[in-house]
């Protein structure tokens, strides 16, 4: 069963929009990469305080971790939007209930 990972970055949401849309060309080539190295979901998100939040599908946590050590274009673009810290990666097992679609 695949995991769903959430990563906080200590950056408002407002500035990684428009970060991410400056650098739209690097951001693909990102996605194109992650779906190659077996990303299944992908999407940023803004939390309740404001802050950038990704929430990714991947088919194990040693896949992304794998991704997102080699990606040097994602810490770019990181720090373009001001980010200089490690953001807070939060992993979730995906339980198999019926209940799920």
């Amino acid at each position: 069963m695949s995991v769903m990972i959430t990563i906080k970055f200590p950056v408002t949401a407002d500035t990684m929009e428009k970060v991410l849309a400056d650098h739209h060309d690097t951001m693909m080539a990102i996605i194109e990469d992650g779906k190659r190295q077996g990303g299944i979901h992908h999407q940023f998100t803004a939390d309740p305080d404001g802050a950038a939040v990704v929430v990714d599908e991947w088919p194990d946590e040693e896949t992304w971790q794998r991704f997102f050590a080699q990606q040097d274009d994602i810490k770019k673009v990181m720090s373009a939007a001001g980010v200089a810290s490690e953001p807070t990666v939060t992993v979730y097992r995906i339980l198999d209930t019926p209940d799920r679609f």
